[in-house]
């Protein structure tokens, strides 16, 4: 939930910035889009650390929640791959 309050208080800020420049001040579209990022990014890194690390906390564990669990049999034909790479390595390869 923290990810989701991080990125909306980021919009927030950029949304602001940018129309303040594009509509508020006139400036060209491309100027107030770049100075509304460089602005959000400065302002949610400094005074938002505490949120954005939360946020953090959050994406990590879900990405590994989605990290799917080997089976045992998985596991062994891995082993048994690995223990044949090494043998190829440490033996060369082999002329037919």
């Amino acid at each position: 939930m923290q990810f989701v309050k991080y990125t909306v208080i980021r919009l927030g800020i950029f949304l602001a910035v940018f129309a303040g420049l594009w509509m508020g001040l006139k400036w060209p579209i491309f100027v107030s889009g770049i100075i509304g990022l460089i602005v959000a990014f400065a302002v949610a890194y400094l005074f938002f650390n505490k949120l954005r690390l939360q946020a953090n906390e959050d994406v990590r564990k879900a990405f590994n929640k989605t990290s799917a669990n080997k089976t045992k049999m998985q596991l062994a034909d891995e082993a048994v791959e690995d223990e044949f790479d090494e043998s190829q390595r440490k033996h060369g390869p082999q002329a037919n």
